[in-house]
């Protein structure tokens, strides 16, 4: 089963960008999610999408690369978490973002998440980065 690669470049500094990836406070309003929990260390957990959405961080280097785990409650519990990787780039003012989503358990969690990432997250993301 493939890989899920989404590629955007966003008209923000690095430093915004890692922060609406990373900062509880700022994913809970851009997300529109009270529920955001974020221990951002290696072998920290994060709760997303009012806890629908868990995992624990595996890679942390601020501003260019964030590596977590990643479980949806539904889930079976035989099925293993699957792995989120966001690379970020400096491109003058704005950032380049490689996101990765490896590891699905199956094709209609890949299909469903491919969908997933460009409307729950990386449209409202940017939408916020770029508009406030």
């Amino acid at each position: 089963m493939s890989d899920i690669h989404k590629h955007v470049t966003i008209p923000a500094p690095i430093d915004w960008v890692w922060a609406a990836l990373t900062d509880a406070t700022t994913m809970s309003i851009w997300m529109q999610d009270n529920a955001v929990q974020v221990d951002l260390r290696e072998g920290g957990n994060y709760t997303y999408f009012g806890g629908e959405t868990s995992g624990h961080f595996t890679h942390v280097t601020p501003s260019t690369l964030l590596e977590y785990t990643w479980r949806q409650k539904s889930w079976q519990s035989s099925w293993e978490d699957s792995l989120v990787r966001w690379e970020l780039y400096p491109e003058g003012t704005s950032t380049r973002i490689h996101l990765i989503h490896s590891r699905f358990p199956n094709d209609t969690e890949r299909t469903g998440h491919d969908e997933g990432w460009d409307m729950y997250w990386l449209a409202p993301m940017q939408d916020w980065l770029e508009h406030g």
